[in-house]
C-alpha cells in the first residue's frame, strides 16, 4: 500500500465508525443486559458518564455525546494503528 493522506483518513474513518458501532451494540448489550433495571435503580457514576436515562428515552439508558466521542476517538486510534502497521509491513516486504 502505498502511503497517503487520503487511505489514512479513510482508516481512521473507518476504525471510529467500526468502534462506534461496537459501542453501541455489543457493548451496550454487554454493560446493560436489563435496560428496565434502571427504571428503579440510579446509574453510578461510571455508567452515567457514557449513558443517559432521561424521561425522552423512557428511563432507559442510551449512550450520550461522550460515549460516541470516545468510541471514535478510540475507534481513530485503532485505525490510524492499523494504516501505520500495514505501512510498515508492506515496506519490509519490498
Amino acid at each position: 500500500m502505498k502511503k497517503s493522506t487520503t487511505s489514512k483518513w479513510i482508516f481512521i474513518c473507518l476504525g471510529g465508525i467500526i468502534m462506534f458501532i461496537i459501542s453501541f451494540t455489543l457493548i451496550y448489550d454487554l454493560l446493560i443486559p436489563d435496560v428496565c433495571y434502571y427504571h428503579t435503580h440510579e446509574m453510578n457514576s461510571f455508567m452515567s458518564l457514557f449513558y443517559s436515562a432521561g424521561p425522552a428515552d423512557n428511563g432507559h439508558p442510551a449512550p450520550n455525546l461522550t460515549n460516541f466521542l470516545v468510541s471514535f476517538v478510540f475507534g481513530g486510534i485503532i485505525g490510524y494503528v492499523t494504516y501505520y502497521l500495514i505501512n510498515k509491513i508492506h515496506l519490509i516486504k519490498n
